[in-house]
C-alpha cells in the first residue's frame, strides 16, 4: 500500500510539474484588450516599430512569418510586435507556430475579448480583418497599413534603417 501511495505521490508531482512548465510555455503571449495599442504605441514611444498581425488558420501568414523569423535571424534589433487575431485560450496552439518560426522570443500578443470587431477598431477602425495586415510606425508614430505578406521592397521602403535580408 505505501508503495502504492509514492507512485501516486510521484506521478501526481510530475503532473503538476509538467502542468507549470505548459502554463509557463503557454502564458508567452500578453492578453490584448482595448487599451493594449496605446500600450504598444508607449512603449516604442520615439522609435520605429512594425506590428504584425496573423492568425493560425492563415495560410498566407504563415509565409510572412516564415519571412519575419528569417529576417529577425539576420537582424535581431529590428523592433517587431506580433499580434495573433486568434482566442488567447488558443495560446498553447499558436505557441507551437512561434516556435516552429523561430519568432517565440518576440514580444506577442493574443486577442482577449470575444468582441473582436472592437479589437481590431482599437488598432484601425478602416482594418475589416484580413489577414496578413501589417502596420508601420516611424519615430513620430504615423501610421502606415498594409493587407497581405509584406515585402522586402515595402520593409525597405518603411525602416530609416537599412534591413539586412541575406
Amino acid at each position: 500500500m505505501a508503495h502504492c501511495r509514492t507512485k501516486l505521490a510521484r506521478a501526481l508531482a510530475l503532473s503538476l510539474a509538467v502542468g507549470l512548465w505548459a502554463n509557463s510555455y503557454a502564458d508567452h503571449f500578453k492578453a490584448f484588450t482595448t487599451d493594449s495599442f496605446e500600450a504598444i504605441k508607449s512603449e516604442f514611444a520615439g522609435r520605429e516599430f512594425l506590428m504584425g498581425l496573423w492568425s493560425s488558420d492563415c495560410l498566407p501568414c504563415f509565409v510572412e512569418l516564415e519571412m519575419m523569423g528569417s529576417l529577425l535571424q539576420l537582424n535581431p534589433d529590428l523592433p517587431f510586435v506580433l499580434i495573433s487575431t486568434d482566442s488567447i485560450e488558443q495560446r498553447e496552439f499558436a505557441e507551437e507556430f512561434l516556435e516552429d518560426f523561430q519568432l517565440s522570443e518576440i514580444e506577442s500578443w493574443m486577442f482577449a475579448d470575444s468582441f473582436v470587431e472592437r479589437l481590431r477598431y482599437s488598432i484601425d477602425p478602416n482594418w475589416y480583418g484580413e489577414l496578413p495586415r501589417s502596420y508601420f510606425f516611424d519615430a513620430n508614430h504615423e501610421m502606415s497599413a498594409h493587407s497581405g505578406i509584406m515585402s522586402q521592397e515595402l520593409l525597405t521602403e518603411w525602416f530609416s534603417e537599412p534591413v539586412r535580408f541575406e
